[in-house]
């Protein structure tokens, strides 16, 4: 996953410096890290330089960006999944069956290329009702 995250890095023209990599190792440890669980990862990165690699990621189609209710998070982009998170104590559970289907979007008047989406279901999980 961490190879082919560089990869795609070096193939989008970027240099994989080691401050870049050391944020790539700080997301593959964990999903759903919000900014400081990053930075806590790899203390050694400048804050904006996190914010930096953080947007260059994005725009790469390496991480994905989510707001989940408590501010930003992210999660390496590998696959396609969604996600259900409960609102009484956070927790944050992953599903991958897409009830969503972008053809039925009406968007085809607007000439919008639909690349990827996310959905967030929110409700209560088992331990909290």
């Amino acid at each position: 996953m961490l190879e082919a995250a560089i990869g795609k890095m070096r193939g989008g023209g970027y240099k994989a410096t080691p401050q870049r990599t050391a944020v790539l190792r700080a997301l593959a440890e964990e999903q759903h890290q919000s900014l400081e669980e990053i930075r806590a990862r790899c203390p050694g990165v400048g804050l904006v330089t996190v914010y930096r690699t953080l947007d260059l990621l994005g725009e790469l189609g390496i991480v994905r960006r989510l707001d989940l209710g408590d501010g930003a998070r992210y999660e390496m982009a590998e696959d396609h999944h969604h996600h259900a998170i409960c609102e009484s104590c956070g927790d944050i559970s992953e599903f991958e069956k897409c009830p969503l289907d972008p053809t039925l979007l009406p968007l085809e008047a607007s000439d919008f290329e639909v690349r990827s989406h996310s959905l967030e279901v929110y409700g209560r999980c088992a331990a909290c009702r």
